[in-house]
């Protein structure tokens, strides 16, 4: 999903480690929450509303403490998109449901990993002038995504887990 890239937009108010630091907080405080509200047997879009709800609420209380603290990055909380934290919340409890901790907890890590390469691309002062300077760019970049997104092949994953087989050798 382009849930990285939206974090990742927010990463470069927050700076990086600030960043992924209080994505986690928000994550965790949200899914305490989220298993909570498990046990009252919400339907979905109620369940939703008070996550949100939930998420709006952690995101003015660490603005309002990272304020007394004079901590400036805690203050760019709120430039996090609050429908999109929710909505994460909401995929990593239904993987700690359905697949268990650890697989959640790889999803998490594996989302917040993305979003970090995406800040890092997006902070790259020479990228971003050739993409400014030389529009052009996008195009040769949106032909690369679709080349690649219409590719049927093995993937790379596919040649190392079977190349057992592939191996001539008796």
């Amino acid at each position: 999903t382009f849930m990285p890239a939206l974090i990742a937009l927010s990463f470069r108010e927050t700076q990086l480690f600030a960043g992924i630091v209080l994505f986690s907080l928000l994550l965790a405080i949200g899914m305490i929450v989220r298993a909570y509200l498990e046990q009252l047997h919400l339907l979905l879009v109620p369940r939703l509303a008070v996550v949100v709800t939930v998420v709006v609420l952690i995101m003015a209380g660490v603005s309002v403490l990272s304020h007394r603290l004079d901590l400036e990055s805690g203050l760019s909380v709120a430039l996090f998109p609050m429908v999109i934290v929710t909505m994460t919340i909401e995929r990593m409890s239904i993987a700690w449901e359905e697949r268990g901790a650890w697989p959640a907890i790889l999803v998490a890590a594996g989302s917040l990993f993305t979003a970090a390469l995406v800040y890092l691309v997006m902070a790259n002062a020479l990228l971003t002038h050739l993409v400014f300077t030389f529009p052009g760019l996008l195009l040769v970049i949106m032909a690369l995504m679709l080349l690649a997104g219409s590719y049927r092949g093995y993937r790379l994953n596919e040649l190392l887990r079977f190349r057992a087989i592939a191996d001539p050798r008796p």
